[in-house]
């Protein structure tokens, strides 16, 4: 690879990973097309398949009672009927989560997703707007529209015969709460359906690497990342998120207590932009360990191999 060759990257895996359902209508291909790999059926025990099998999300027929995972309910889908997707995005804790899914809906089924939201005065949409281009920016081929009005219920007027709409569960957002009857019970419809997501914090369980898959996680304990890193250094990334440098060395010398977190370095990375000049240069500094790729946000996106 010369100095003039754009980067040959390894590219992260889309921040979902690995999917569970149960038994409810629809609930099965959505999993399988949100998750990275076969998504596993829920028979039994439901928290104790979770963690056994360190499921990232649980698409079902309802809420799950316990927040132990992220959680994807489908309210009258067809995938095969889709033709476009909607994620309809506030200001709550569920949006990162709605847009992810929503893109992925989008991309795996070949049609237009766009995030869109509504907001009470014309001020405020224009607000609303740079929000959500900020949003869409890791998200190739997702549009993004806001619309000033006095209800939300605007949203879904001159909507696709069979739009999807994805939509966080009630956090406390305006949009939200004209979306959501008392009791959490969606109270609009679109005409292909909708998809509701709830997010919850990641757990010991989910954190043997970061959800990229090719990054530990900062939450990991030392002594068990020792066992995982076969680099003399790796990225480190928090919800995708570059946030250090773990050498070996440091590993060598760790605390029976301590994480990945508090014996990381501070992060170093290229651009996809960058040549593979500035990619070569951070091999040798970083022993020549994958050098991590960023985009927008200091979103991981991907690694630079030393022998690519």
């Amino acid at each position: 690879m010369s100095a003039s060759e754009p980067l040959a990257i390894l590219e992260a895996a889309p921040l979902i990973g690995r999917a569970a359902w149960t038994r409810g209508s629809g609930c099965q291909p959505l999993a399988e097309i949100l998750s990275d790999e076969a998504a596993i059926p829920v028979k039994g025990d439901l928290p104790a398949i979770c963690v056994s099998e360190a499921i990232d999300i649980l698409v079902g027929r309802k809420m799950a009672r316990f927040d132990l995972v992220p959680t994807v309910v489908p309210h009258n889908v067809d995938l095969d009927r889709v033709t476009s997707v909607t994620i309809a995005v506030g200001e709550g804790p569920h949006t990162p989560l709605a847009t992810a899914i929503g893109a992925r809906i989008a991309a795996s089924l070949g049609v237009p997703g766009e995030l869109a939201t509504v907001s009470r005065t014309a001020s405020e949409s224009q607000a609303a707007l740079g929000r959500l281009g900020r949003l869409a920016a890791s998200y190739p081929g997702i549009g993004h529209r806001s619309i000033a009005n006095s209800s939300a219920t605007v949203l879904l007027d001159g909507l696709d015969r069979s739009a999807l709409l994805v939509v966080g569960a009630p956090g406390g957002s305006w949009i939200h709460r004209q979306l959501f009857a008392p009791g959490h019970k969606l109270q609009v419809a679109a005409p292909g359906g909708a998809v509701v997501v709830r997010t919850a914090p990641r757990r010991c369980f989910q954190e043997a690497v970061d959800a990229t898959g090719i990054a530990v996680s900062p939450h990991l304990p030392a002594s068990v990342a020792g066992a995982l890193v076969s680099h003399q250094s790796v990225p480190v990334a928090d919800h995708g998120e570059l946030v250090g440098i773990l050498r070996r060395d440091a590993l060598a010398g760790a605390g029976p207590s301590e994480s990945v977190g508090q014996i990381m370095e501070p992060p170093v990375s290229v651009a996809a932009t960058e040549s593979a000049t500035a990619a070569r240069a951070l091999h040798e500094y970083l022993d020549f360990g994958p050098v991590p790729v960023v985009g927008d946000g200091g979103r991981l996106t991907g690694v630079v191999l030393a022998n690519t």
